[in-house]
């Protein structure tokens, strides 16, 4: 019998509101991202959720595309981008060990909501 996998939504659309599997949480700082080439570039993060964090970044990436991220919780960790609009990028967290998900997690109980950006 074969298994389907099902596609990972990030967010639902009902009634004009959008659920996400992960709140958002107040994030502002310089990151780095590093592709596969061996490049790194600086990006500016504005929120992070225990799955991801949106950056703002001129450099190209496209959708898809395997990334480093650096510093997440003082470490460098793996991620996606999945999407692309512009100068931003959201990035997913892939591979992250439990202890990385323990302090992501941690860190965002310590950070105050994202609302928008008209807040920043």
């Amino acid at each position: 019998m074969d298994e389907q996998v099902k596609k990972k939504e990030p967010s639902v659309t009902t009634g004009g509101a959008t659920r996400r599997r992960h709140s958002r949480h107040k994030f502002i700082e310089r990151v780095f991202i590093g592709k596969q080439d061996g490049t790194w570039t600086s990006a500016m993060s504005f929120e992070i959720s225990a799955g991801g964090v949106p950056v703002a970044t001129t450099a190209e990436f496209e959708v898809g595309e395997q990334v480093k991220l650096s510093p997440v919780v003082e470490k460098k960790v793996d991620a996606i981008i999945r999407r692309k609009l512009g100068a931003m990028c959201g990035l997913e967290f892939t591979g992250l060990t439990p202890q990385i998900q323990k302090d992501i997690s941690k860190l965002c109980e310590g950070l105050p909501p994202f609302q928008s950006m008209a807040g920043i």
